[in-house]
């Protein structure tokens, strides 16, 4: 298991160690679960692309490719 040493704010770093005591655990064991959770909270939620961009189902059907209205030339 890798080691890593870092510098946190003072009440950052008290406040991390009050929050472990109360729940019993090391330090380094308690901030080990807020980032696996904060890793698996960073995720897409389950079934995500199905609700928001369900239209991008294999049966959907595009839309054909029109012709573009001629431009008129700029005289310059």
């Amino acid at each position: 298991m890798a080691h890593l040493n870092l510098y946190l704010p003072d009440d950052l770093a008290d406040g991390l160690r009050q929050e472990a005591r109360k729940v019993g655990q090391p330090l380094s064991r308690y901030v080990l679960a807020l980032l696996n959770q904060q890793r698996q909270t960073a995720q897409w939620p389950v079934g995500y692309f199905d609700r928001v961009c369900g239209f991008l189902s294999p049966d959907f059907e595009e839309p054909a490719d029109l012709v573009a209205d001629p431009v008129e030339s700029l005289n310059l």
